[in-house]
């Protein structure tokens, strides 16, 4: 089947999808929710210096690694 990969949206983490992962997984999916550095459960990484650029290279990262 296919690979999903869930982002949240602004102040979520991948905790967000709980109750969608089990369904799609169910369903034959490969699937990850990702959470951005700083936000939700890797909050003891927030910095200043976080941008849209980290956020991006965080769905990057599970994408390299899964594939």
């Amino acid at each position: 089947m296919a690979t999903v990969v869930l982002v949240p949206g602004a102040f979520c983490g991948g905790w967000a999808w709980k109750k969608v992962i089990p369904l799609l997984r169910a369903a034959g999916h490969d699937v990850y929710a990702t959470t951005g550095t700083g936000l939700g459960d890797r909050f003891h990484l927030a910095s200043p210096s976080l941008d849209l650029d980290t956020h991006i290279m965080d769905v990057v990262n599970v994408l390299e690694l899964r594939s």
